[in-house]
């Protein structure tokens, strides 16, 4: 009998459980969804409910609590400027766990974690800001460029033949007469 078990190990001691916690709520909060096995998502789902609830509310006490779980800022911001908002008029019930099948290596369940409701941008504030560059005029020198046309090029195709040489390291023995 499994007396006063409430969680699963997935055979990892407790630093590398959190550790594996920490980076797929992570990866949940930055893409909107994971693709992982049965028992993982019912975990996280776990864990992530809990945390998109306290990021509900927005004070700089729960974004410190917030922060010291996924140690980013930019996670923290996403977390609680874009998705809690989404989740205003729900008390819980956050993510949602559908089945995708069986993983081809195992045979294990693998299941689709998502959030019931996506932001309409979902990337990190981090990532997007990063991503705009203003552009430099920058000043055209006079020199003349050249291009030349170059013809595309075949692609090669290897074969990769296997040759098997028996190569026998005993001396060959000698005939008698």
């Amino acid at each position: 009998m499994r007396h006063r078990i409430k969680a699963k190990h997935f055979n990892r001691d407790s630093n590398a459980r959190k550790a594996l916690f920490k980076n797929l709520v992570r990866s949940l909060v930055e893409h909107g969804f994971i693709v992982t096995t049965e028992s993982k998502a019912k975990e996280i789902k776990r864990i992530s409910d809990k945390i998109i609830s306290k990021a509900k509310v927005d004070s700089v006490a729960t974004r410190r609590l917030l922060h010291r779980f996924f140690g980013r800022r930019d996670v923290v911001n996403t977390l609680v400027d874009r998705i809690a908002p989404e989740f205003s008029d729900r008390n819980s019930g956050f993510t949602s766990i559908e089945d995708v099948g069986l993983r081809r290596g195992d045979n294990t369940k693998l299941s689709k974690l998502s959030l019931v409701k996506m932001p309409v941008r979902m990337h990190s504030l981090k990532n997007a800001e990063s991503t705009i560059k203003p552009v430099e005029n920058k000043k055209v020198s006079s020199k003349k460029v050249v291009t030349k046309k170059v013809a595309p090029k075949k692609a090669v195709v290897k074969k990769s033949v296997l040759v098997k040489e028996t190569v026998s390291k005993t001396k060959p023995k000698k005939e008698k007469k």
